[in-house]
């Protein structure tokens, strides 16, 4: 999934702005059903996964045209940029959730709940995942893949070698940190992203058995508990994590983060399933040389991320041709199977055949068949313009030394006030 920085609402980039034709010239029947398709995969491991999606494409009758893009935050202003200036490829990633809810209620993209409907994506999909995708009762994007946010990606090499072992909770976590520092180990790979930093904040909620802070901070809104010892505990212990991390983290990639605990220079990294697929492409083996882990203690919990594609409702010959194809081939459960063992997650479909999945993925699937497991993902359950504040508040506290639990308490207590809805 590769997540980046939240983008604010696009309601300021949509007003106003008419959508023109877009017109695209078929060729003849016996030609392959062209599709152009933006996306932000250019990690080593994602482009391997997207090769999935693209010979099973081009196996049926397509002709994928691919339009990557490097980094997150140009993709989604090209991609706004392109359907609201009616000049828009044929699909377009987005991460579920808020960020293409101005396009899709400004009638910029494709209704897919006929092919929602025909699929059963009502019986195959969470329902976390569902809404995500859905506005005003109808679907516009298709979910590829189901993203666990809140995974712990361990080097057992470097932990034995340390000897040090994984703690049955969080009382034994910092214990554990200073043996693997004390042995020359970099104990914690981070990279110095604001997004990165904010998925730790609420990774560590997830390690932590914080699970009514998230909610408070992501869903609710709820200012008080911000405001009491509990919160001021855990920001504490999320601001004494800089301690367990090296002097390069400052605008590190995530993958090159990953890349330390594969080579051994740390031994884990706090990061999001896409994680894997570097584990995967490096030839190592889930269980064997790495461990992932969603809680300690027994209290585990998913935290749902997806990505997603969206249609653009621009008008082009032969439309409907191109769009079967591209749904036909994403919304695949075989294709999912394929696709997640490659990139790193799970099938978006629960429906999808699981029994080949490594045990990381395992693990995942099978949270996800358990509702009370489930949460929703900041970016699902929060407006953009409120994930953003909450990400500048988060970011500050990290980085400002000399800044207090309760500054930061008052700092995010304004970042959701000042996005209430």
């Amino acid at each position: 999934m590769k997540k980046k920085n939240m983008s604010r609402s696009l309601s300021g980039l949509t007003s106003g702005i008419a959508l023109s034709a877009f017109c695209l010239v078929t060729p003849a029947h016996a030609d392959p059903v062209k599709a152009q398709v933006m996306h932000w995969w250019t990690s080593g491991s994602e482009a391997s996964a997207l090769q999935v999606m693209v010979k099973d494409f081009n196996a049926n009758g397509g002709e994928w045209v691919d339009n990557a893009v490097p980094d997150f935050e140009s993709a989604l202003a090209a991609a706004t940029s392109s359907i609201i200036g009616g000049n828009p490829p044929d699909a377009l990633q987005f991460n579920a959730g808020t960020q293409f809810a101005d396009l899709a209620q400004k009638g910029y993209l494709t209704d897919l709940s006929s092919y929602a409907e025909t699929g059963h994506w009502d019986k195959a999909l969470p329902p976390a995942l569902l809404k995500a995708v859905s506005y005003d009762g109808k679907v516009y994007a298709m979910p590829v893949d189901n993203h666990g946010e809140n995974w712990l990606w361990v080097n057992k090499k470097v932990m034995a070698d340390a000897g040090v072992t994984m703690p049955e909770d969080w009382s034994g976590f910092f214990p554990m940190l200073d043996t693997l520092k004390a042995a020359g180990v970099t104990p914690i790979a981070h990279g110095g992203e604001a997004w990165q930093t904010l998925e730790l904040f609420y990774q560590v909620m997830m390690f932590r058995g914080d699970l009514d802070l998230y909610n408070a901070i992501f869903v609710d809104g709820d200012t008080d508990k911000i405001n009491s010892p509990e919160f001021k505990a855990f920001a504490q212990d999320f601001k004494r994590l800089t301690n367990y991390i090296d002097a390069g983290s400052p605008g590190r990639k995530w993958n090159d983060a990953t890349a330390m605990v594969i080579q051994g220079k740390a031994a884990m990294q706090f990061m999001g399933d896409w994680a894997k697929g570097e584990f995967t492409a490096a030839g190592l083996e889930a269980g064997k040389d790495y461990e992932c882990l969603l809680g300690l203690g027994g209290k585990d919990h998913f935290v749902i991320s997806s990505d997603v594609f969206v249609l653009p409702a621009a008008k082009r010959q032969d439309k409907k041709a191109v769009d079967d194809l591209l749904v036909k081939t994403m919304m695949s459960p075989e294709v999912q199977v394929a696709f997640n063992k490659v990139k790193g997650g799970i099938p978006a479909r629960l429906d999808a055949d699981g029994s080949s999945l490594d045990a990381c993925a395992s693990k995942g699937y099978k949270a996800m068949q358990d509702p009370s497991m489930q949460v929703a993902g900041p970016e699902i359950s929060a407006s953009a313009d409120r994930v953003g504040a909450i990400q500048d508040a988060v970011s500050e506290y990290w980085n400002t030394p000399s800044m207090s639990a309760e500054d930061f308490a008052a700092s995010l207590t304004d970042a959701i006030e000042m996005t209430a809805e």
